[in-house]
């Protein structure tokens, strides 16, 4: 595992679950607790560049609220410590390349995607109908109509 995927995969088991558990807002990351924690000597650009990349953010499903401490430069330091919001919690199903639609929105694209070919077919309860007929009797309806059956014969 490389060490830039060491530090995510850390990161967010250590501080970021955790903190979504908690149903924080906000979390602070120190890059030297970090290098510490994994045991590490002069990762410190390592760790910081993983920390402010784009793609750890969206992974981790932060945003970087700002940066504290640290060399005048602003460049590496074991001193630097990241301040993140919590977004809504990624979704780990989905696929990387596609854009997400929040609340559901995308669902609303489908509406209606099947009018055309209802509308050819009769209509929707129609086509549903004739379909469950095609099928026959659901067995429970069987069943009790052949009990039923029975009961008559019988009596």
């Amino acid at each position: 595992m490389t060490p830039t995927e060491e530090t995510k995969k850390h990161v967010i088991a250590t501080y970021v679950e955790p903190a979504r558990l908690r149903g924080e807002k906000t979390i602070q990351i120190r890059v030297g607790n970090i290098q510490k924690e994994l045991g590490w000597t002069n990762r410190t650009p390592s760790v910081y560049s993983t920390l402010s990349s784009q793609p750890f953010q969206k992974e981790a499903g932060l945003e970087l609220v700002e940066k504290r401490g640290g060399p005048p430069s602003g460049g590496p330091s074991t001193t630097v410590q990241f301040v993140y919001r919590l977004l809504d919690k990624p979704d780990a199903s989905a696929s990387p390349n596609k854009k997400a639609t929040p609340n559901g929105a995308g669902l609303l694209e489908l509406y209606g995607i099947l009018a055309d070919t209802y509308r050819r077919l009769g209509g929707a309860e129609a086509f549903h109908k004739a379909e469950r007929d095609a099928w026959g009797r659901a067995p429970w309806e069987k069943l009790k109509h052949e009990k039923k059956a029975g009961a008559e014969n019988a009596g």
